[in-house]
């Protein structure tokens, strides 16, 4: 408040010095006049007192410290309104505090994440349904009447590794191009010369995911390959081949 009426101060005392200079200078003025007069003159004495001309400001002192009090009455509530509240200091710091808990807590996060990133994958145990092994994909096409090994399809595969499953089956993704012959196809074991899987057999044009009867394969690292045969010559084309091994 002392503040604010330093600032306001020369707007006081500017006037009260002009409305003190005027009243020098009318007083000067009309000292002046009296005493240019002759002596004699008594008509001009007799005729009313002298006119002061009206160039003094209309307002008084006193109204323009009251203009000057409402104009302060306005002022300090906007300037207190922009000076930080106790209740906006308390909600910032409370912020303040959230988002350091936040920071802390994904900075964890993230060194779990590494953590379980550098573990190593846990070996096939029984616990899984099922896993599928790949053979080969895309290739084609192929007429043999006989029946043929792929090289494209082969696959060196010890069970052994696989404890606990309950069964094997072969699944292949192929179509014929000629609807008018048969393709064949089954899974061989090169190591031991002998046919492992069922025979899968379809004349259709489209692809088409077929399924052998189950199976299980003799123990220890043996090589395996696609064997394939077509009646009339016609086709073969196969898409993809894999071994369904459920526990």
């Amino acid at each position: 408040m002392i503040n604010l009426m330093i600032r306001f101060l020369p707007f006081i005392l500017v006037p009260v010095l002009i409305i003190a200079g005027l009243g020098f200078w009318r007083f000067t003025v009309s000292k002046q006049n009296t005493d240019s007069l002759p002596e004699a003159s008594s008509t001009v004495q007799d005729a009313g007192p002298v006119e002061v001309p009206k160039i003094l400001p209309q307002a008084t002192v006193e109204d323009r410290v009251k203009s000057l009090e409402d104009t302060m009455a306005k002022i300090v509530p906007q300037v207190n309104s922009l000076k930080p509240s106790g209740t906006l200091t308390s909600s910032t710091g409370a912020l303040d505090s959230r988002i350091t808990s936040l920071e802390s807590a994904v900075t964890d996060l993230k060194t779990r994440i590494a953590a379980l990133e550098k573990t190593a994958p846990a070996p096939a145990t029984s616990s899984q349904s099922i896993i599928y092994i790949p053979i080969g994909s895309t290739s084609g096409p192929w007429t043999n009447s006989n029946w043929e090994l792929l090289n494209e399809y082969e696959i060196s595969l010890n069970p052994d590794n696989y404890p606990g499953y309950s069964n094997m089956n072969l699944e292949v993704n192929y179509r014929m191009v000629d609807p008018t012959g048969t393709g064949s196809i089954r899974l061989y074991n090169v190591t031991d010369a002998s046919v492992v899987s069922s025979q899968l057999d379809t004349s259709a044009t489209s692809f088409k995911l077929y399924t052998t009867n189950t199976f299980k394969l003799a123990s220890g690292q043996k090589t395996y390959k696609l064997q394939i045969k077509s009646t009339n010559d016609r086709q073969i084309y196969i898409q993809s081949a894999r071994i369904k091994v459920s526990f």
